[in-house]
């Protein structure tokens, strides 16, 4: 028979028990949520490189087939828009017109047209709206300035199509049918043109269409000659 003494010993003793039990299983759900979200982070990394290499090759078609890039603000358009036929979006390229019709307000998207989220031009790890507030559909990937201020041949390309940005992802507010290009006055995740939501970098397709995760802490002087077309500059490791 257990004495009062006894059952207070034992009834301790399990209470020792349930609070290890508990401190364990907390940690065992810390450590599993946080493999977790690392798992779903690389999976929507892996994503946005999917899509900055379909943008690649959707340029590179474009260059083959008619000589050059679109040139970013023809006709009032992002250069985004005339891609939107090797991007399986013939049927809202052919609504926009963009060859015979110039872009009618910058201030304001049309409905059923400019203001369409295209999952194409989104990165999964950006947490933001899919619209900017004018109502524009999103774009998070904007195009190197030194190639798309003009009608660009890639054979131009005297850096070496591997050592050249094409496209570069970006976290500030920019629209898929609106002009705009970026700078590589600033590195990565530092406030400028390129960053992301990915930690510790932004991801960039390259003139070849390969893509390339570059460092935030990435040296500058090797990141602005990542982003000239025939500056002929050595560029070292990244």
């Amino acid at each position: 028979m257990l004495t009062k003494q006894n059952r207070s010993f034992f009834s301790g003793f399990t209470l020792i028990e349930l609070l290890v039990s508990i401190t364990i299983i907390g940690i065992l759900v810390s450590l599993g949520l946080a493999a977790v979200m690392r798992s779903r982070e690389t999976a929507r990394n892996t994503q946005c490189k999917s899509k900055l290499r379909q943008l690649g090759i959707a340029l590179q078609d474009h260059n083959t087939k008619f000589g050059k890039l679109p040139k970013d603000g023809d006709n009032g358009w992002g250069f985004c828009v005339f891609l939107l036929p090797t991007l399986e979006q013939s049927a809202l390229f052919d609504q926009l017109s963009p060859l015979s019709s110039p872009l009618t307000s910058t201030t304001t998207a049309n409905t059923g047209t400019t203001d369409t989220v295209l999952s194409i031009f989104q990165c999964p790890t950006f947490d933001g709206s899919p619209q900017l507030s004018n109502k524009f559909g999103r774009s998070n990937y904007l195009g190197n300035e030194d190639i798309f201020k003009y009608k660009f041949n890639l054979i131009d390309v005297y850096d070496g199509e591997s050592n050249t940005i094409m496209v570069g992802e970006t976290v500030n507010d920019h629209a898929w049918a609106l002009p705009g290009t970026g700078s590589f006055s600033s590195i990565p995740n530092s406030g400028g043109s390129y960053g992301s939501h990915h930690s510790g970098g932004a991801n960039f397709v390259m003139c070849d269409s390969s893509v390339k995760f570059i460092s935030e802490t990435v040296d500058q002087t090797i990141f602005q000659a990542l982003g000239t077309t025939e500056g002929r500059e050595v560029i070292g490791e990244y």
